[in-house]
């Protein structure tokens, strides 16, 4: 009997820590270490959510804050469970969790090959903001962005002000 479900973080093990990191070295190459993990979750400095079944961690999303944003560090998934909703149940779990905060934006970066998560990402209305030349080394990120509406009219109007002041 499978038993799927989407974990919040609140406290990280070390055992715990150790799994997630394997699955981002597994995932992708290079991980946080097991120990960074522990720590940034447990003194709220990241936070993480993780698709498991019984002890078996399936997919997960890590993001940090960084004063009023939110970066996604990253969101992956076991080769076996893509393509059966994993990453869309995640994402939702995060644009819940960003619409009650009190962050303004989430920001992301995303290889420029990786078109399946791009899609994802634009599928929850994120924006492209640009590029980051040679960011994973070999290949050039593309910079992804959602802002929640008052703070793309609190910037809106910020520019305009910048802009009649400078015109006087």
């Amino acid at each position: 009997m499978w038993s799927f479900m989407i974990k919040s973080l609140e406290f990280c093990s070390p055992e715990t820590a150790l799994k997630l990191s394997n699955l981002e070295q597994n995932l992708f190459s290079m991980s946080w270490d097991a120990s960074i993990i522990k720590q940034k979750i447990n003194d709220k400095s990241f936070k993480y959510w993780i698709y498991q079944n019984e002890d078996e961690i399936i997919g997960y999303l890590g993001i940090q804050f960084i004063h009023h944003d939110i970066e996604i560090l990253g969101i992956g998934v076991l080769e076996e469970y893509r393509k059966k909703g994993v990453a869309t149940k995640l994402m939702d779990e995060l644009i819940s969790y960003f619409e009650a905060s009190k962050y303004e934006k989430i920001i992301l970066e995303v290889r420029e090959s990786n078109k399946s998560a791009q899609s994802l990402y634009k599928k929850y209305k994120f924006k492209h903001f640009g590029k980051r030349q040679k960011y994973y080394v070999t290949e050039d990120a593309d910079i992804f962005i959602k802002e929640k509406v008052y703070a793309e009219l609190k910037n809106y109007f910020r520019f305009w002000n910048k802009l009649r002041w400078h015109s006087d």
